[in-house]
């Protein structure tokens, strides 16, 4: 795509959300319907990433077939070490904090 397509579709794209936007908000049961659905995916969105990611599991290298798979166990099965190196950078931070907290005590 050329630059001129490019900007285009994206000048298209930019009125066709500013125009549903203006209708939808216009009206007020309307505007009070999308303020129910937007707080409602806040909420969700909210609750999935206070539950916090699955930690423990990072960087176990188990066969990736088991049902409780994260997606971590098949990428360091496949030879990824992200999910390890992240887990012992975790790791080395506690510690790290740990022996600070303790030199803070003495």
């Amino acid at each position: 795509m050329t630059k001129k397509q490019t900007l285009l579709l994206s000048s298209i794209a930019a009125a066709g959300t500013i125009g549903i936007s203006s209708y939808l908000l216009k009206d007020e049961q309307k505007r009070d319907k999308v303020k129910t659905k937007a707080n409602d995916l806040r909420k969700q969105v909210t609750r999935k990433f206070s539950e916090g990611l699955p930690i423990q599991k990072a960087g176990n290298p188990t066969t990736p077939d088991q049902s409780e798979d994260s997606g971590d166990s098949k990428m360091v099965y496949e030879g990824s070490q992200f999910p390890t190196q992240y887990y012992n950078k975790l790791e080395n931070m506690k510690s790290v904090e740990k022996s600070h907290e303790e030199q803070l005590k003495n």
